[in-house]
Formats: C-alpha cells, sequence, structure tokens
C-alpha cells in the first residue's frame, strides 16, 4: 500500500508541474494546507477519497488520471523496486497481447546480453 500512496503522491505533483500550478495555488483550490498537499505528493499521507477528489478537482482532472503512471520520471532514485514494477505494469495495462510479448522478448534480449 506504501508504494501506491507514493506513486498516487508523485503523480499529483506531476500533473500540478505539467498545469503550471505552485502547491500554494492547487492547496487553495482544494481548501487543503500547503505542508498538508506537500505530505501527499511526497507520499507521506495516506489520503481519503474525499481528499483526491478534492485534488483531482482542484487539478481539473479524471480521478483515473491519478493512477495512470506513465508521465512519472522515473529515472530517478526515489521509486524503488516494487513502485518500478507497478509502473512498468501500468504502462502495459493497455498494451494489446502481442504488445506485451514483444516488451517481454526485448526484456529477456537484454537480460541475456547483459548475463553473458
Amino acid at each position: 500500500m506504501e508504494s501506491l500512496v507514493k506513486l498516487v503522491g508523485s503523480n499529483i505533483k506531476e500533473i500540478r508541474k505539467l498545469k503550471k500550478l505552485t502547491q500554494e495555488e492547487l492547496s487553495e483550490k482544494c481548501g487543503l494546507q500547503t505542508s498538508y498537499l506537500a505530505g501527499v505528493e511526497r507520499g507521506d499521507r495516506n489520503i481519503t477519497i474525499q481528499t483526491l477528489e478534492k485534488i483531482t478537482e482542484g487539478l481539473e482532472e479524471a480521478p483515473s488520471n491519478i493512477f495512470k503512471f506513465d508521465t512519472l520520471n522515473f529515472d530517478n532514485k526515489y521509486f524503488e523496486k516494487k513502485e518500478l514494477i507497478m509502473i512498468l505494469q501500468n504502462l502495459l495495462a493497455d498494451r494489446s497481447e502481442a504488445q506485451v510479448r514483444l516488451v517481454l522478448n526485448i526484456a529477456n534480449e537484454i537480460f541475456n546480453t547483459y548475463e553473458e
């Protein structure tokens, strides 16, 4: 569960930045304290559905977009293996079976090359 809280918080932050909103501006739109929103974005706060609704309304985003992790920057060391697997799973979820098999084959080729 901690991984999902962290991913959702990071995604809220990414969406906020894409919309060129500061934490203060989004907090005001949501009726939340800035320090509370900062905790949500860091993954320190396990928010309620009501709070999630306030944030999605403030961001003017569909709630489902908060759970799409394809915009996250996963190159940094912030995410652990468990979160990276969740991001990969999310990326593959809407792909065809052929595309998933292609990614699997490519991954196997890469692993086999580096293991030699």
